[in-house]
């Protein structure tokens, strides 16, 4: 049986390997099928993209957008997949995605000040051209920020950071804009992709209420769901399977490998753990391949 990994990240966003890189190892792995979904941004899909053909390896360019659920003001993350794109075209930002990655993005830049404001009335005292030089490019986020604090010896560990300071409800947390996950499923059409809903047991909703999310975000053209995730229950994955079976949705996994020490798998997951077997998603896959050839 074969491997895939539909969801790790690059520097791009907030991981620690390049596109390249990660290419790399999952050759390594003999994985024969990869996506890199950075958060809200598509700058390490060239370059992924370039890497996986000079392997042969099948590569599906992705994005994990940020998004807001309607029901008791919960955040989520969608993953937008676009087989057989125009990988110049949709990196152009030209479109419909564009203006969205622009709009998360600058909810992003508004909330990072505010955090390291929230900080200094903490003492923790971190400046915010350190996070740029730790983030690397357009996108800097709450994990730069928490690396930060770590090489500055404010914190431990990264999430420790994270658990006294920078999680949802914290000293240092911060709301942002997101786009509306409905909205965010329309953009993706739009812009020619197959809408994913990404980890939904990080999602703190019941059982029936996730079920009357599914079944709206279905009305708006979701395409699948993120079943095979590390943190994910045996009975979580049980009852996810039945909202995509009941919905019609395809079923979709993947590591959400960043490279960070405290990730419970590497890329690809391993032999004897998780992993995401290729048969487990080949309807997603198929998918994906009719997709490319429209």
């Amino acid at each position: 049986m074969t491997r895939v990994d539909l969801h790790i990240h690059s520097t791009a966003s907030d991981g620690i390997r390049s596109p390249g890189e990660l290419v790399a190892m999952a050759g390594e792995k003999s994985l024969s099928v990869l996506s890199i979904t950075d958060h809200d941004t598509l700058d390490g899909i060239p370059e992924g993209a370039s890497a996986a053909e000079k392997l042969e390896m099948e590569f599906i360019p992705g994005i994990e957008l940020s998004v807001d659920l309607e029901e008791n003001a919960l955040s989520a993350h969608l993953l937008g997949y676009f087989p057989g794109a125009d990988i110049p075209v949709l990196c152009s930002g030209s479109h419909s995605l564009g203006k969205a990655i622009t709009y998360v993005q600058g909810g992003r830049s508004q909330r990072n000040p505010r955090i390291l404001e929230k900080l200094a009335d903490n003492s923790i005292h971190i400046d915010m051209g350190a996070v740029q030089l730790i983030a690397g490019g357009d996108v800097v986020g709450r994990p730069h920020i928490a690396e930060a604090m770590l090489n500055a010896g404010y914190v431990g560990s990264m999430n420790e950071a994270f658990t006294r300071f920078l999680a949802k409800g914290k000293r240092a947390y911060v709301e942002r804009d997101r786009l509306s996950v409905f909205r965010a499923i329309e953009v993706i059409l739009e812009s020619g992709g197959l809408p994913v809903m990404a980890h939904p047991g990080y999602i703190e909703m019941n059982r029936e209420m996730l079920r009357s999310l599914f079944k709206r975000m279905k009305g708006y053209g979701l395409a699948g769901i993120e079943v095979y995730y590390p943190s994910h229950t045996a009975s979580t994955m049980k009852t996810l399977k039945s909202f995509a079976q009941e919905f019609e949705l395809v079923i979709t996994g993947g590591t959400d490998y960043h490279g960070r020490s405290i990730e419970a798998v590497p890329i690809g997951g391993t032999e004897d753990g998780f992993h995401i077997e290729f048969e487990n998603v080949k309807d997603f896959i198929s998918l994906c391949r009719d997709h490319s050839r429209r």
